[in-house]
Protein backbone atom coordinates (compact mmCIF):
# COMPACT_ATOMS: atom_id res chain seq x y z
CA UNK A 1 0.00 0.00 0.00
CA UNK A 2 3.08 2.35 0.35
CA UNK A 3 4.31 1.66 -3.18
CA UNK A 4 0.87 2.38 -4.64
CA UNK A 5 0.40 5.74 -2.39
CA UNK A 6 3.72 6.98 -3.41
CA UNK A 7 3.54 6.10 -7.09
CA UNK A 8 0.73 8.30 -7.02
CA UNK A 9 2.56 10.77 -5.83
CA UNK A 10 5.33 10.46 -8.36
CA UNK A 11 7.71 8.65 -6.84
CA UNK A 12 10.11 6.16 -8.17
CA UNK A 13 9.42 2.70 -6.70
CA UNK A 14 11.22 -0.54 -6.83
CA UNK A 15 9.88 -3.63 -4.49
CA UNK A 16 12.39 -6.38 -3.27
CA UNK A 17 10.61 -9.01 -2.30
CA UNK A 18 11.94 -13.38 -2.54
CA UNK A 19 8.67 -14.87 -3.64
CA UNK A 20 6.94 -13.27 -6.96
CA UNK A 21 3.59 -13.49 -7.66
CA UNK A 22 3.20 -17.29 -8.64
CA UNK A 23 4.99 -17.81 -5.54
CA UNK A 24 2.98 -16.26 -3.50
CA UNK A 25 -0.16 -18.35 -4.63
CA UNK A 26 1.49 -21.81 -4.09
CA UNK A 27 2.72 -20.59 -0.79
CA UNK A 28 0.79 -22.34 2.32
CA UNK A 29 -1.77 -20.56 4.06
CA UNK A 30 -0.93 -17.38 5.91
CA UNK A 31 -2.26 -15.64 8.76
CA UNK A 32 -5.90 -14.46 8.33
CA UNK A 33 -5.68 -10.64 7.54
CA UNK A 34 -9.44 -8.88 7.88
CA UNK A 35 -9.68 -4.76 6.75
CA UNK A 36 -12.11 -3.11 8.72
CA UNK A 37 -13.59 0.18 6.67
CA UNK A 38 -11.01 2.57 6.94
CA UNK A 39 -8.37 0.70 5.38
CA UNK A 40 -10.45 -1.20 2.67
CA UNK A 41 -11.62 2.22 1.57
CA UNK A 42 -7.73 3.81 1.65
CA UNK A 43 -6.37 0.02 -0.16
CA UNK A 44 -9.11 0.76 -2.65
CA UNK A 45 -8.11 4.76 -3.12
CA UNK A 46 -4.53 3.39 -4.48
CA UNK A 47 -5.80 1.20 -6.78
CA UNK A 48 -5.06 -2.01 -5.86
CA UNK A 49 -7.55 -4.48 -6.21
CA UNK A 50 -11.24 -4.22 -4.65
CA UNK A 51 -12.15 -8.04 -4.70
CA UNK A 52 -15.95 -7.28 -5.38
CA UNK A 53 -16.46 -11.28 -5.32
CA UNK A 54 -15.13 -11.23 -1.79
CA UNK A 55 -17.86 -11.73 1.06
CA UNK A 56 -18.42 -8.74 3.02
CA UNK A 57 -18.47 -8.75 6.66
CA UNK A 58 -21.51 -5.62 8.04
CA UNK A 59 -21.92 -6.93 10.92
CA UNK A 60 -20.84 -9.24 14.02
CA UNK A 61 -22.41 -11.38 16.57
CA UNK A 62 -20.23 -11.51 19.72
CA UNK A 63 -21.45 -14.88 22.14
CA UNK A 64 -20.01 -14.39 25.68
CA UNK A 65 -19.66 -18.19 27.18
CA UNK A 66 -19.55 -19.70 30.21
CA UNK A 67 -19.82 -23.12 31.27
CA UNK A 68 -23.44 -22.87 31.97
CA UNK A 69 -23.97 -21.48 28.17
CA UNK A 70 -24.11 -18.40 26.19
CA UNK A 71 -24.46 -15.28 28.94
CA UNK A 72 -25.27 -13.19 26.70
CA UNK A 73 -25.08 -12.07 22.63
CA UNK A 74 -24.06 -9.08 20.83
CA UNK A 75 -25.36 -8.31 17.64
CA UNK A 76 -24.60 -5.05 16.22
CA UNK A 77 -23.63 -3.71 12.65
CA UNK A 78 -20.04 -2.48 11.51
CA UNK A 79 -20.40 1.35 10.38
CA UNK A 80 -18.60 0.17 7.34
CA UNK A 81 -18.09 -3.22 5.76
CA UNK A 82 -15.07 -5.07 6.53
CA UNK A 83 -13.13 -7.46 4.55
CA UNK A 84 -10.35 -10.70 4.53
CA UNK A 85 -8.73 -11.27 1.23
CA UNK A 86 -6.28 -14.75 1.10
CA UNK A 87 -2.62 -12.66 1.12
CA UNK A 88 -1.43 -15.39 -1.16
CA UNK A 89 -3.97 -13.84 -3.79
CA UNK A 90 -3.16 -10.36 -2.29
CA UNK A 91 0.43 -10.31 -2.93
CA UNK A 92 0.10 -11.76 -6.18
CA UNK A 93 -2.16 -9.62 -7.12
CA UNK A 94 -0.49 -6.72 -5.66
CA UNK A 95 3.01 -7.19 -7.53
CA UNK A 96 1.25 -7.54 -10.53
CA UNK A 97 -0.55 -4.12 -10.37
CA UNK A 98 2.25 -2.63 -9.09
CA UNK A 99 4.06 -3.76 -11.83
CA UNK A 100 1.51 -2.57 -14.15
CA UNK A 101 1.19 1.02 -12.22
CA UNK A 102 4.88 1.44 -12.73
CA UNK A 103 6.99 0.30 -10.01
CA UNK A 104 10.14 -1.82 -10.55
CA UNK A 105 9.64 -5.67 -8.96
CA UNK A 106 13.07 -7.19 -8.23
CA UNK A 107 12.95 -10.73 -7.10
CA UNK A 108 15.52 -12.16 -4.78
CA UNK A 109 16.46 -12.58 -1.67
CA UNK A 110 17.61 -9.39 -0.43
CA UNK A 111 21.39 -9.99 1.30
CA UNK A 112 22.40 -5.98 1.21
CA UNK A 113 20.41 -3.33 2.53
CA UNK A 114 23.49 -1.32 2.57
CA UNK A 115 24.09 -1.75 -1.23
CA UNK A 116 20.25 -0.45 -1.54
CA UNK A 117 20.42 2.33 0.93
CA UNK A 118 23.35 3.49 -1.07
CA UNK A 119 21.27 3.99 -4.38
CA UNK A 120 17.96 5.13 -3.13
CA UNK A 121 16.71 8.16 -1.06
CA UNK A 122 14.83 5.81 1.29
CA UNK A 123 14.69 1.93 1.74
CA UNK A 124 11.35 0.86 4.19
CA UNK A 125 11.55 -2.64 5.43
CA UNK A 126 8.27 -4.32 6.22
CA UNK A 127 9.01 -7.77 6.48
CA UNK A 128 7.91 -9.40 9.41
CA UNK A 129 9.20 -11.43 12.96
CA UNK A 130 10.97 -13.48 10.80
CA UNK A 131 13.17 -11.60 8.69
CA UNK A 132 16.32 -9.32 9.36
CA UNK A 133 15.97 -10.46 13.11
CA UNK A 134 17.52 -7.44 15.26
CA UNK A 135 17.35 -5.06 12.86
CA UNK A 136 15.16 -3.07 14.58
CA UNK A 137 15.96 -2.66 18.20
CA UNK A 138 13.24 -3.29 20.80
CA UNK A 139 11.36 0.25 22.37
CA UNK A 140 11.43 -0.90 26.09
CA UNK A 141 9.01 2.37 26.70
CA UNK A 142 6.28 1.30 24.30
CA UNK A 143 6.72 -2.46 24.64
CA UNK A 144 4.22 -3.98 27.72
CA UNK A 145 5.06 -8.06 27.01
CA UNK A 146 7.95 -10.12 27.24
CA UNK A 147 6.40 -13.39 26.60
CA UNK A 148 3.53 -14.61 24.55
CA UNK A 149 0.25 -13.93 25.78
CA UNK A 150 -1.95 -16.34 23.48
CA UNK A 151 -1.33 -19.65 21.45
CA UNK A 152 -2.98 -19.31 18.46
CA UNK A 153 -4.50 -21.52 16.07
CA UNK A 154 -5.97 -20.58 12.62
CA UNK A 155 -7.22 -22.53 9.58
CA UNK A 156 -9.73 -21.97 6.24
CA UNK A 157 -13.02 -24.12 6.28
CA UNK A 158 -15.66 -24.69 3.57
CA UNK A 159 -19.10 -26.37 3.64
CA UNK A 160 -19.94 -25.26 6.88
CA UNK A 161 -23.23 -25.65 7.68
CA UNK A 162 -25.16 -22.19 7.65
CA UNK A 163 -28.37 -23.83 8.23
CA UNK A 164 -27.11 -24.83 11.64
CA UNK A 165 -25.56 -21.29 12.82
CA UNK A 166 -27.49 -18.79 11.08
CA UNK A 167 -25.64 -15.58 12.91
CA UNK A 168 -22.41 -16.92 11.11
CA UNK A 169 -24.01 -15.00 7.74
CA UNK A 170 -21.77 -12.41 8.63
CA UNK A 171 -18.89 -12.40 11.51
CA UNK A 172 -19.02 -14.43 14.88
CA UNK A 173 -16.44 -13.83 18.00
CA UNK A 174 -17.22 -16.81 20.91
CA UNK A 175 -15.32 -15.59 24.29
CA UNK A 176 -14.98 -18.00 27.18
CA UNK A 177 -13.37 -15.52 29.77
CA UNK A 178 -9.95 -16.68 30.51
CA UNK A 179 -10.00 -19.45 28.25
CA UNK A 180 -10.57 -19.08 24.73
CA UNK A 181 -11.41 -17.20 22.04
CA UNK A 182 -12.35 -18.10 18.67
CA UNK A 183 -13.06 -15.73 15.54
CA UNK A 184 -15.42 -17.10 12.41
CA UNK A 185 -14.52 -14.50 10.08
CA UNK A 186 -15.99 -14.26 5.88
CA UNK A 187 -13.21 -14.52 4.24
CA UNK A 188 -12.54 -15.18 0.41
CA UNK A 189 -10.00 -18.12 -0.17
CA UNK A 190 -7.66 -18.96 -2.59
CA UNK A 191 -8.72 -22.18 -3.67
CA UNK A 192 -12.72 -22.44 -2.29
CA UNK A 193 -13.51 -18.57 -2.94
CA UNK A 194 -16.24 -17.85 -0.08
CA UNK A 195 -14.90 -19.61 2.99
CA UNK A 196 -14.62 -19.06 6.70
CA UNK A 197 -11.21 -18.37 8.30
CA UNK A 198 -11.58 -19.65 11.44
CA UNK A 199 -8.93 -17.85 14.17
CA UNK A 200 -8.74 -19.34 17.70
CA UNK A 201 -6.57 -17.79 20.77
CA UNK A 202 -5.98 -20.21 23.80
CA UNK A 203 -4.62 -19.03 27.01
CA UNK A 204 -0.96 -21.03 27.22
CA UNK A 205 -1.88 -23.68 29.95
CA UNK A 206 -5.37 -23.42 29.72
CA UNK A 207 -8.16 -26.32 29.07
CA UNK A 208 -7.90 -24.95 25.71
CA UNK A 209 -4.30 -25.05 24.99
CA UNK A 210 -4.21 -28.25 22.24
CA UNK A 211 -2.87 -27.18 19.51
CA UNK A 212 0.77 -27.89 20.12
CA UNK A 213 1.05 -31.51 18.21
CA UNK A 214 -1.32 -30.46 15.51
CA UNK A 215 0.49 -31.25 12.00
CA UNK A 216 -2.26 -31.08 9.64
CA UNK A 217 -5.15 -28.96 8.54
CA UNK A 218 -7.14 -31.83 9.46
CA UNK A 219 -5.56 -32.73 12.72
CA UNK A 220 -6.21 -28.71 13.70
CA UNK A 221 -9.90 -28.99 12.47
CA UNK A 222 -10.36 -32.18 14.86
CA UNK A 223 -8.89 -30.51 17.69
CA UNK A 224 -11.22 -27.43 16.93
CA UNK A 225 -14.25 -29.97 17.06
CA UNK A 226 -13.12 -30.69 20.48
CA UNK A 227 -12.47 -27.59 21.96
CA UNK A 228 -15.75 -26.23 20.85
CA UNK A 229 -18.02 -29.60 21.69
CA UNK A 230 -15.98 -28.70 25.07
CA UNK A 231 -16.60 -25.05 25.56
CA UNK A 232 -18.72 -23.33 22.85
CA UNK A 233 -21.03 -26.45 22.25
CA UNK A 234 -24.06 -24.34 20.27
CA UNK A 235 -21.56 -23.99 17.37
CA UNK A 236 -20.74 -27.79 16.82
CA UNK A 237 -23.60 -28.07 14.32
CA UNK A 238 -21.88 -25.56 12.11
CA UNK A 239 -18.69 -27.50 12.47
CA UNK A 240 -20.50 -30.78 11.55
CA UNK A 241 -19.51 -30.84 7.75
CA UNK A 242 -16.18 -28.61 7.36
CA UNK A 243 -13.63 -29.22 5.71
CA UNK A 244 -10.45 -27.60 4.93
CA UNK A 245 -9.80 -25.29 2.21
CA UNK A 246 -6.97 -27.49 0.94
CA UNK A 247 -4.22 -29.11 3.37
CA UNK A 248 -1.60 -26.40 3.74
CA UNK A 249 -4.39 -23.51 4.87
CA UNK A 250 -3.68 -23.29 8.54
CA UNK A 251 -1.04 -22.44 10.72
CA UNK A 252 -0.34 -22.70 14.81
CA UNK A 253 2.27 -20.75 16.84
CA UNK A 254 2.26 -17.63 19.11
CA UNK A 255 4.07 -14.35 19.72
CA UNK A 256 5.42 -11.41 21.93
CA UNK A 257 3.67 -8.53 21.20
CA UNK A 258 6.59 -5.57 20.95
CA UNK A 259 7.43 -2.21 19.56
CA UNK A 260 10.70 -1.50 18.13
CA UNK A 261 12.28 1.61 17.43
CA UNK A 262 11.48 2.55 13.86
CA UNK A 263 14.93 3.78 12.27
CA UNK A 264 17.96 1.11 11.82
CA UNK A 265 21.49 2.10 11.34
CA UNK A 266 23.20 0.13 8.99
CA UNK A 267 27.02 -0.96 9.30
CA UNK A 268 27.95 2.32 6.83
CA UNK A 269 26.32 5.08 8.42
CA UNK A 270 22.69 4.28 6.78
CA UNK A 271 19.89 4.01 7.95
CA UNK A 272 16.44 2.31 7.01
CA UNK A 273 12.71 2.79 7.97
CA UNK A 274 10.64 -0.18 9.27
CA UNK A 275 7.15 -0.03 8.46
CA UNK A 276 4.26 -2.62 10.02
CA UNK A 277 4.52 -6.04 11.88
CA UNK A 278 8.50 -4.94 11.22
CA UNK A 279 8.32 -2.31 14.54
CA UNK A 280 5.00 -3.00 15.54
CA UNK A 281 3.48 -6.82 16.18
CA UNK A 282 0.45 -7.06 18.12
CA UNK A 283 -1.19 -10.25 19.18
CA UNK A 284 -3.92 -10.99 16.56
CA UNK A 285 -6.59 -11.18 19.28
CA UNK A 286 -7.66 -7.38 18.23
CA UNK A 287 -7.51 -8.25 14.24
CA UNK A 288 -4.82 -5.20 14.28
CA UNK A 289 -1.98 -6.70 11.98
CA UNK A 290 -2.98 -5.56 8.64
CA UNK A 291 -5.08 -2.75 10.01
CA UNK A 292 -2.43 -0.82 11.64
CA UNK A 293 0.10 -1.73 8.81
CA UNK A 294 -2.01 -0.07 6.73
CA UNK A 295 -2.71 3.21 9.08
CA UNK A 296 1.16 3.12 8.71
CA UNK A 297 1.95 3.50 5.27
CA UNK A 298 -0.89 5.96 4.59
CA UNK A 299 0.65 8.03 7.26
CA UNK A 300 3.99 7.90 5.83
CA UNK A 301 2.83 7.94 2.24
CA UNK A 302 1.49 11.34 3.18
CA UNK A 303 4.08 12.18 5.14
CA UNK A 304 6.81 11.69 2.33
CA UNK A 305 4.44 13.09 -0.05
CA UNK A 306 4.89 16.59 1.44
CA UNK A 307 8.37 16.48 2.83
CA UNK A 308 10.71 18.37 0.38
CA UNK A 309 14.34 18.00 2.35
CA UNK A 310 16.53 15.01 3.33
CA UNK A 311 15.23 12.02 4.76
CA UNK A 312 17.47 12.15 8.05
CA UNK A 313 16.52 9.34 10.98
CA UNK A 314 15.89 12.09 13.27
CA UNK A 315 13.22 13.10 10.68
CA UNK A 316 12.04 9.50 10.07
CA UNK A 317 12.04 8.80 13.64
CA UNK A 318 10.09 11.88 14.67
CA UNK A 319 7.22 11.47 12.08
CA UNK A 320 6.95 7.80 13.97
CA UNK A 321 6.80 9.61 17.04
CA UNK A 322 3.75 11.99 15.56
CA UNK A 323 2.38 8.57 14.08
CA UNK A 324 2.10 7.27 17.38
CA UNK A 325 0.06 10.04 19.07
CA UNK A 326 -2.62 8.09 16.99
CA UNK A 327 -1.04 4.50 16.71
CA UNK A 328 -0.64 3.57 20.43
CA UNK A 329 -3.99 3.37 21.01
CA UNK A 330 -3.74 0.30 18.84
CA UNK A 331 -1.59 -1.30 21.10
CA UNK A 332 -3.56 -0.22 24.00
CA UNK A 333 -6.80 -2.23 22.27
CA UNK A 334 -4.68 -5.06 22.11
CA UNK A 335 -2.82 -5.32 25.07
CA UNK A 336 -5.80 -4.51 26.86
CA UNK A 337 -8.34 -7.35 25.30
CA UNK A 338 -5.52 -9.53 26.28
CA UNK A 339 -5.99 -8.81 30.13
CA UNK A 340 -8.32 -10.07 32.25
CA UNK A 341 -11.43 -8.10 31.59
CA UNK A 342 -12.61 -5.43 34.07
CA UNK A 343 -16.09 -5.14 35.80
CA UNK A 344 -17.02 -2.48 34.19
CA UNK A 345 -16.10 -4.05 30.86
CA UNK A 346 -18.63 -6.68 31.09
CA UNK A 347 -20.98 -4.34 32.00
CA UNK A 348 -20.37 -2.26 28.42
CA UNK A 349 -20.80 -5.62 27.29
CA UNK A 350 -23.63 -6.97 29.26
CA UNK A 351 -25.74 -3.31 28.14
CA UNK A 352 -24.82 -3.65 24.24
CA UNK A 353 -26.70 -7.53 24.18
CA UNK A 354 -29.34 -5.05 25.00
CA UNK A 355 -28.12 -1.83 23.01
CA UNK A 356 -26.87 -1.90 19.63
CA UNK A 357 -25.54 1.21 19.65
CA UNK A 358 -23.42 0.69 22.15
CA UNK A 359 -22.68 -2.77 19.94
CA UNK A 360 -21.79 -0.71 17.01
CA UNK A 361 -19.49 1.56 18.98
CA UNK A 362 -17.32 -1.38 20.22
CA UNK A 363 -17.37 -2.31 16.82
CA UNK A 364 -15.28 0.52 15.42
CA UNK A 365 -12.86 -0.16 17.69
CA UNK A 366 -11.79 -2.80 15.14
CA UNK A 367 -11.62 0.05 12.84
CA UNK A 368 -10.47 2.85 15.04
CA UNK A 369 -8.88 1.78 18.25
CA UNK A 370 -8.85 5.45 19.29
CA UNK A 371 -12.82 5.56 19.45
CA UNK A 372 -12.61 3.15 22.36
CA UNK A 373 -10.63 5.64 24.64
CA UNK A 374 -11.38 6.46 27.26
CA UNK A 375 -14.88 5.19 27.24
CA UNK A 376 -14.18 1.40 26.95
CA UNK A 377 -10.65 1.05 29.41
CA UNK A 378 -11.46 3.94 31.88
CA UNK A 379 -14.55 2.64 34.54
CA UNK A 380 -16.12 6.13 35.93
CA UNK A 381 -16.08 6.82 31.68
CA UNK A 382 -17.70 3.55 30.93
CA UNK A 383 -20.26 4.12 33.51
CA UNK A 384 -20.93 7.87 32.10
CA UNK A 385 -21.57 6.37 28.92
CA UNK A 386 -23.46 3.77 30.08
CA UNK A 387 -25.68 6.23 31.86
CA UNK A 388 -25.96 8.56 29.09
CA UNK A 389 -27.59 5.69 27.19
CA UNK A 390 -29.87 4.69 29.68
CA UNK A 391 -31.30 8.41 29.81
CA UNK A 392 -31.52 8.38 25.88
CA UNK A 393 -33.25 4.62 25.63
CA UNK A 394 -35.85 5.88 28.55
CA UNK A 395 -39.46 6.73 26.81
CA UNK A 396 -40.41 10.77 27.10
CA UNK A 397 -42.83 11.05 30.19
CA UNK A 398 -45.20 14.28 30.49
CA UNK A 399 -48.72 14.92 31.66
CA UNK A 400 -51.23 12.85 30.37
CA UNK A 401 -53.70 13.78 28.12
CA UNK A 402 -57.31 13.10 27.99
Amino acid sequence: MLAAALLRSGWRVVIHTDRSPSDHLADRGRPTACLFGDQVEYERSVGLPEWPQAPRMRRIHLDLCTPDGVAFSIDAPLRKPALAVDQRLKFSAGLEVLAAQGAEVVIGAVTDLDALAAEHDLVVVTVGREAFGGLFPRDASRSVHTAPQRKVFMVNLEDCDQAASPAHAEGVFSFVPGVLEIFWIPFHDKDAGPARSVVVEVAPGGPADRFDGVTSADEGLAVLRSIVADFVPHEVGYLATAVPTSPVTWLAGALTPVVRRPVAVLPSGRHVLGLGDAVVLNDPLAGQGANNATRMAAFFAAELAAHTGPLTPEWLSGRFDEFWRIGQYTNLFSNGLLAPMADFQQEVLAAASQDPVIGERLWEGFNNPASLFPWFFDGPSARTYLAQRERSRRPATGPALL
